[in-house]
């Protein structure tokens, strides 16, 4: 009887992992399948990778001075223009390559147009106001920059809240040697791979689609793109969202009169968020409700740079025509973010708001 139990528990045992090994083939033809159609049809899911040294797969590329882009000299060339682009995690170009950020493709607009111009991206991920004033006057004040302008985005508004008692020593974690190990290595060989990112933005997605995922803000931590359109929260003072504007109209004046200690003038563009400069259900995958926003961002830091004397544009048009432009003379949809964010311009939305910089200061006194 022992016997034949035995050999009973041995046959039932094969079958399970005949079964189990049936199962995994399955799963990963299914994967192979989904891989080898992934890398046809949406191979921007490939070489998605984020980290100290890639930024969306792209080099992230800090020169030894702390600019994302190339190193250039203090002392100005004899006819050079030279922009100096400020702001956070937009300006500085998450997902994109250095090059396709709008102050390198804004001085790539004066070139076309007649100009020696050329440009020092001085931006940084999670940059308060406070910051992006303390490395200006410690560091790129120097470089006789023609043109400074200043990028902003929501999520400068609620850093620049959030940090507005921060009295740390502003760092560049890019200019740190970067620890090299094993599992960055095999991070770099898996990057060739769309199923990982494709798994993970759907799946994101997905979440808020299902309402399992919301936008809500922490009340002690509110960062996020909804606290500057005065994102209405039961447990988050309903007086919150008009604060952070006033910090930052504080701060914005402290930085305006740096720059202008210099002899130069500070000009202000506003980037919308991608659920306000579009309607479309693809432009919202986060599913924002429209309807608990209170404010107009674009309209409010206009208001604000208007009262400080501040040249300004809200490229939330430039970005809409950009759209409209690329569908008309390329025949491709441009999303203008990058992928499942709400803020992140693209390329594409990059040259946006450059041709729109140029529009306001391609004709001022400072453009020799």
């Amino acid at each position: 009887m022992s016997q034949i139990f035995n050999d009973k528990a041995i046959a039932n045992l094969k079958t399970t992992v005949r079964c189990i090994g049936v199962d995994l083939s399955k799963v990963l033809l299914a994967v192979v399948l989904l891989e080898a159609l992934l890398q046809v049809i949406a191979p921007e899911y490939t070489n998605n990778i984020f980290d100290r040294e890639f930024t969306g797969g792209r080099p992230i590329a800090v020169s030894s001075a702390g600019n994302r882009g190339p190193l250039l000299p203090i002392k100005k060339a004899p006819g050079e223009l030279r922009i100096l682009g400020m702001g956070d995690s937009t300006t500085f170009g998450t997902g994109i390559a250095a090059e396709h950020t709008w102050p390198a493709q804004l001085a790539t607009v004066f070139q076309k147009n007649g100009k020696a111009g050329t440009y020092i991206n001085s931006a940084l991920e999670g940059y308060s106001l406070k910051e992006i004033n303390s490395v200006y006057r410690s560091l790129w004040s120097q470089y006789q920059s023609d043109l400074v302008v200043l990028a902003v985005d929501n999520n400068l508004i609620s850093m620049t809240w959030f940090r507005r008692d921060d009295k740390s020593v502003t760092t560049n974690p890019y200019l740190e040697q970067i620890p090299h190990s094993k599992l960055a290595g095999l991070k770099n060989h898996l990057k060739i791979f769309a199923t990982p990112s494709w798994l993970k933005i759907n799946s994101q997605k997905a979440l808020h689609f299902l309402g399992l995922a919301n936008n809500n803000l922490k009340p002690d931590v509110p960062l996020g793109a909804t606290l500057a359109l005065g994102w209405q929260q039961a447990d988050l003072p309903p007086d919150v969202a008009d604060r952070a504007w006033k910090q930052f109209e504080i701060d914005l004046s402290v930085l305006r009169d740096s720059v202008a200690a210099d002899g130069r003038s500070l000009a202000v563009v506003y980037l919308p968020p991608r659920f306000i400069a579009f309607d479309g259900f693809s432009d919202n995958e986060q599913q924002v409700p429209r309807q608990r926003l209170t404010m107009d961002a674009g309209k409010r830091l206009g208001e604000i740079s208007k009262s400080l004397g501040l040249p300004y544009v809200d490229s939330t048009e430039a970005v809409r025509r950009g759209r409209s432009q690329i569908a008309q003379q390329e025949n491709r949809f441009a999303p203008m973010y990058i992928k499942f964010d709400t803020v992140h311009l693209d390329k594409d939305g990059h040259k946006a708001v450059a041709e729109d910089l140029f529009g306001l200061l391609g004709k001022s006194d400072k453009a020799p």
